[in-house]
């Protein structure tokens, strides 16, 4: 029988390693209840809180790491995400030197932003329905010690708003147990951003682990009931999506029975190209497949 589990906002890690030890053990299919805090650690909670001389060793904690039974270097860990409740306040801000227009923006902002009724209100007059999603989903890295800022192959700070509830994100494991954990939660972002912040909020999240021994991936995939996505993140936009491309004509010819030319002509025919976001260091770039076309 599957259990249910909860993780305190108190248990969180920076860095993504395989000798963090884990705060909690599950078996596969369980849910854990993840108590995440915002991106900023919780120093950004009123307009006098600006976001500036941060310490970049203590921003965007994920919380866990979840042990995971039975998963082994080679395998799949499906995440599903099942539920999102948000605080009722989050924050957005313009950090010094950060975002993809930094240079036209040199001064620190905050916005602090009510979260009301399914709504995220930005100011006088701009209400945004919420859209939450976890940006950081992460599992340990094969070696050494990598900060949950950046998104490599074995997640990280995707910052990807596909990741809603609904969403099944894959992710590749590299170490015995995962080490799966999760953080960064947005009330809403668009796609790409721009600034370097969304409306970043303190949130609980219910995940469903599963390990998967059949399926196998290079970098984290997304599925929902409607589509089927790839993802990627390299030093340029361009370069992230070609990886993304590739991966989506590799599942293409493995689970679709295509040629290489067919599953690339397919995908000039229908897939979508998404700049998830610009500005963590490594821009991201998604390959979003309807699941429709086929009959």
């Amino acid at each position: 029988m599957t259990k249910t589990h909860r993780i305190s906002q108190k248990d969180v890690v920076f860095q993504a390693d395989k000798t963090n030890p884990p705060v909690l053990t599950i078996k596969s299919g369980d849910t854990v209840i993840f108590e995440c805090r915002d991106a900023f650690n919780q120093v950004i909670k009123k307009p006098e809180d600006l976001p500036i001389n941060f310490d970049m060793n203590r921003i965007n904690p994920a919380t866990g790491p979840v042990f995971v039974e039975g998963a082994e270097p080679g395998d799949t860990l499906e995440v599903h995400i099942l539920d999102i409740k948000l605080a009722d306040q989050g924050a957005c801000c313009i950090i010094p030197n950060f975002g993809f227009l930094a240079p036209e923006f040199p001064n620190p902002w905050t916005r602090i932003i009510p979260i009301k009724d399914g709504f995220a209100e930005f100011g006088e007059g701009v209400k945004i329905p919420v859209d939450p999603f976890p940006g950081t989903l992460i599992v340990a890295p094969p070696e050494g010690s990598h900060g949950t800022l950046i998104p490599k192959e074995y997640g990280g700070n995707m910052d990807s708003k596909a990741c809603r509830v609904g969403t099944t994100v894959y992710l590749p494991i590299f170490v015995d147990g995962a080490l799966f954990g999760v953080g960064d939660v947005h009330a809403v972002q668009g796609d790409g951003e721009v600034c370097g912040t969304a409306v970043e909020i303190d949130a609980e999240v219910a995940i469903k682990l599963v390990v998967n021994k059949q399926k196998k991936i290079n970098r984290p995939h997304y599925e929902t009931d409607d589509y089927y996505m790839t993802t990627a993140w390299a030093e340029t936009t361009d370069e992230a999506a070609k990886i993304a491309l590739r991966d989506m004509i590799d599942w293409l010819v493995t689970n679709k029975g295509l040629t290489r030319e067919e599953a690339y002509a397919l995908c000039s025919c229908t897939v979508d190209l998404r700049v998830s976001q610009f500005v963590d260091v490594t821009p991201g770039v998604r390959a979003v497949l309807p699941k429709k076309i086929f009959t």
